[in-house]
Formats: structure tokens, C-alpha cells, sequence
């Protein structure tokens, strides 16, 4: 057996420690996105998953190709406050026992210990150390994401809710396991086609039993009823994330522009609709705008002051953040954040051209001197919750790194990450074939834009260079 072993001091009380790890989505919020894990399952006979405990893992190996494991909590090698331990049932690996071990040092100092097991079905070196190495950069990322959740976490005495639409996406499911973490109860408006907004149904998320914690409602933002919440509910939601709208990506027929707009536009009326017919007095409104608001061609430094542009991506931006602006008559306050290219392996541009990239073709379309205004999806879960409570988030907000990058320096960036062995230069008038405006409002925008608001509200990036960021993917 091999043995791997991390420790971290946390400047905390043990229980308080000790009870992060008890939250729902715990695992999900720490889970590095590297390790590309996705939890298929999980069950347990008491109310303690720590103690008892079981979970089904998919684990994505290569693209197209992914291993299952089938963990289980051992209870023996629980004890309140102190340890919890989980091994191995069956998976890609012969034995796996992690024991997770909490070290009071004094009344505000713990240690947590990580010591894993484990051994391969084939015993070599290389593999074993690969291991081990895969490992430190992972309990690293996880030391990093449990210091942030225990320094921020919200006393949620009031046991207040965050109403929460496309929870799904890719910001949503990156969203809510880090208000579980925190301490924030969630309710997630999930979209159902032919929901008729009729019943309450909630269930809490990965096939647990129920909470109050965590709740699912099935959601139809184009039908003409209006959802109805228990008042005992209603009255605790205090805190919206409009995140809804279908992806940008695609070729823009007719019918995808439109789906664009409406599934922007028409679900923040209905979301309005919910919160005037439920008498929900927010503290704070969220909602995801897009940088797309500027324009394509303002080869200038822009920030939150800055006027709409031209396009279709500005004018439909414009309706969008119109019709937000509308929750002002409701909530204490309204951000609309303009959030630029979300980078992360799960989703948006970066899995868009993972594969290619990994299979050694990288490269870039046009000149590539035009800017991509990113951001790390943890520093945008992040921003997002720091706008509860923190008034002097208010408006529009530029959700963006401080340091804009040239296209061409991104995918070079990329291309190393993924160990690239050919860059190509393709010419923009190959790709305008299929969709000239996609190409030029999306792919070629030079837009120069700048988070002044978070800047002078001292916001610390988790990612603020392209090779932080890429690190952490």
C-alpha cells in the first residue's frame, strides 16, 4: 500500500471545521475541476452522510472515456468532531481508505490530516508517484477553497433562502455548492418545458433525502401561470440569482436569435412576476449580464460607465438589463453583472475546444491582437455571493479579470497547458462562411474592459492572470 498524507492549519474551531464537511454539496465545492468527478449518486440510512454514507462517482479519464467508483463511509472510523473516514468499494484503482483526521490545537486552531491509502493493480513507480503528485495539487486546491468558505461563511440564523434560476448551467452548478458551503439555504428554479407552474414540488439535489436546505422546483418561464410559494417560504427569500438564458454559441438562425432573446428576456419578467405574487422583499438582485453590452469594436478601456454599443449581442444585452432594472421597485438592491468568457473545463469555451487541443491542434481564428475579457468561474461564484451583503455592490458590475488578454495569448496559454504540438493561424473569412456575425460579435470583439467596481471595492481575484486561471482548470 502506498501512503499519501496533508495537513493544513485552519485558524478555526474544530466543530466549526469539522461541520463544513457535513454540508450537502461539501464534496462538489471541493472537488477540484481537474479531477472532472461527477457524483451519480448518493444514499445513506442516518442523518449523518459522514458516518454512513455511500456515493457513486463518475471519474472522466480521457475525453469519451470515464471510470466509475463506488465509495462508502466507513462508521467505525467516524467519531464526532474528530474523523470520518471513506473507502473504497470498487473502482478504477485495486484499495483506496481515506481517513480524514481534525486536530484541535486550541480553541481557535485545527489541523486538518489527510491520509490516503491506497495501491493500483499494477504496482509501478511512476504510476504510483503520478499519483501522489496528482494528489498534493489537489488537496492544495482543496486546503484553498476551505480556508475561503470558512472565512466567509454566512450566519444564516434566519434560515434565509437564495431563489436561484439556471441553477443547472454552468454558473448555477458552480453557484450553489458554494452557498451550501457557506451556509445559505438554496431554492433552485429548474427549467421544465411543460411545467405548468401549478405545484411546489421540492426535492433535495442528489437523490438525498429531503431538505430544507437544499430544494428543486420545476419551473416553466413561458407559461402564463405564475409559480406560488408557501408563505413560509416566500418570506425567507431574501437574495435572487437570475441566471437564465440559453447559450450564446451556435450558428444565429432566426430561431436561435430569438431563443437568445427570449430565454432572457421573457424569464426575467416571469421571475419578477414570481417575486411581486409571492411578496418576496429581496435584500439583493443578481443577474447575469454579459460584456457583450459594449459592443464588438471599441478598441478602448471600457468600465461600468461606459455606454451600450451596436450589435445584436449589445442591443439584446440592453433589452436584458431593461427589464432587470425593473426589480428595483422591489429589492433593497439590483446588480447586473457583466460577466465576461467564463473559463472553466466543465463548460463554455474552454470545453468547447478541450479536445482538440488535448489531441495536439491548437490555434486561433483572425490576427488575434483583439481582447478576451475572461474570468475564472470561481472568482464569478464568488463575486456573485459577496453581492448579498456588501452594499456597496449595487448596479452594473464589469465581472471580469483586471487583466484583459489578447486572443492569440490565450490560446498559445491553452495550447501549452494542454501540451500542443501544432498551432494553426486559421484566416476569419473561413469561419464567417458559416455565421459572419457570430464570428465577428463573439470571436473577434475587441472590447478592452476593465472591472473598476470590483477594483475599488478591494475584491480579491482568486484568478486574476490567464496563468492562474489555467492553473486552476
Amino acid at each position: 500500500m502506498q501512503i499519501f498524507t496533508f495537513s493544513n492549519t485552519y485558524t478555526y474551531p474544530s466543530t466549526v471545521v469539522f461541520n463544513w464537511h457535513k454540508n450537502l454539496l461539501a464534496l462538489k465545492r471541493i472537488t477540484p475541476p481537474w479531477d472532472k468527478i461527477t457524483i451519480l449518486k448518493k444514499e445513506h440510512s442516518s442523518s449523518n452522510f459522514l458516518m454512513d454514507g455511500k456515493m457513486e462517482l463518475k471519474q472522466e479519464i480521457l475525453p469519451f472515456i470515464s471510470a466509475k467508483w463506488k465509495i462508502k463511509h466507513e462508521k467505525s472510523g467516524y467519531i464526532e468532531g474528530e474523523s470520518f473516514q471513506d473507502n473504497l468499494i470498487s473502482g478504477p484503482i485495486k484499495k483506496w481508505i481515506h481517513r480524514h483526521n481534525f486536530i484541535k490545537i486550541s480553541r481557535n486552531k485545527t489541523i486538518i490530516t489527510d491520509k490516503v491509502s491506497f495501491s493500483h493493480w499494477v504496482n509501478l513507480k511512476k504510476l504510483n508517484n503520478f499519483t501522489i503528485e496528482s494528489m498534493e495539487r489537489s488537496f492544495k486546491y482543496r486546503a484553498n477553497i476551505l480556508e475561503h468558505d470558512l472565512s466567509n461563511l454566512y450566519n444564516n440564523v434566519n434560515g434565509y433562502y437564495v431563489l436561484v434560476t439556471g441553477a443547472t448551467g454552468l454558473v448555477g452548478s458552480a453557484l450553489v455548492p458554494l452557498l451550501n458551503s457557506l451556509g445559505y439555504n438554496v431554492i433552485s428554479l429548474k427549467f421544465k418545458k411543460n411545467s405548468q407552474n401549478s405545484d411546489f414540488k421540492a426535492n433535495l439535489k442528489d437523490d438525498v433525502p429531503r431538505s430544507d436546505k437544499l430544494m428543486e422546483i420545476d419551473w416553466n418561464p413561458y407559461s402564463s401561470n405564475i409559480l406560488r410559494i408557501p408563505d413560509d417560504i416566500s418570506r425567507k427569500i431574501k437574495f435572487v440569482v437570475n441566471l437564465s438564458g440559453e447559450n450564446i454559441l451556435g450558428i444565429w438562425t432566426k430561431n436561435k436569435k430569438k431563443s437568445i432573446i427570449n430565454s432572457r428576456v421573457q424569464a426575467t419578467q416571469n421571475l419578477l412576476k414570481i417575486i411581486e405574487s409571492n411578496s418576496i422583499n429581496p435584500k439583493c438582485c443578481v443577474h447575469a449580464s454579459a460584456v457583450g453590452f459594449y459592443g464588438t469594436d471599441k478598441n478602448e478601456k471600457l468600465d461600468e460607465y461606459n455606454s451600450s454599443g451596436d450589435g445584436f449581442l449589445a442591443k439584446t444585452t440592453a433589452e436584458w438589463e431593461k427589464e432587470q432594472n425593473k426589480f428595483k421597485k422591489l429589492a433593497q438592491r439590483n446588480v447586473n453583472l457583466r460577466i465576461g468568457t467564463v473559463l472553466s473545463c466543465k463548460g463554455g469555451l474552454v470545453k468547447q475546444i478541450e479536445i482538440p487541443f488535448k489531441a495536439g491542434i491548437a490555434g486561433y481564428i483572425g490576427g488575434g491582437e483583439n481582447f478576451l475579457n475572461w474570468i475564472h468561474i470561481e472568482d464569478l461564484v464568488r463575486i456573485i455571493e459577496k453581492t448579498f451583503n456588501d452594499k456597496r455592490y449595487e448596479g452594473p458590475i464589469n465581472a471580469v479579470s483586471p487583466v484583459p488578454i489578447k486572443s492569440k495569448d490565450f490560446f498559445t496559454s491553452l495550447g501549452k497547458k494542454y501540451k500542443s504540438k501544432l498551432f494553426i493561424n486559421v484566416p476569419s473569412f473561413i469561419p464567417k462562411v458559416l455565421s459572419k456575425e457570430l464570428i465577428n460579435e463573439i470571436v473577434l470583439s475587441n472590447q478592452k474592459i476593465l472591472p473598476k467596481k470590483l477594483l475599488k471595492n478591494e475584491y480579491i481575484f482568486f484568478a486574476s492572470t490567464i496563468e492562474e486561471a489555467l492553473e486552476n482548470l
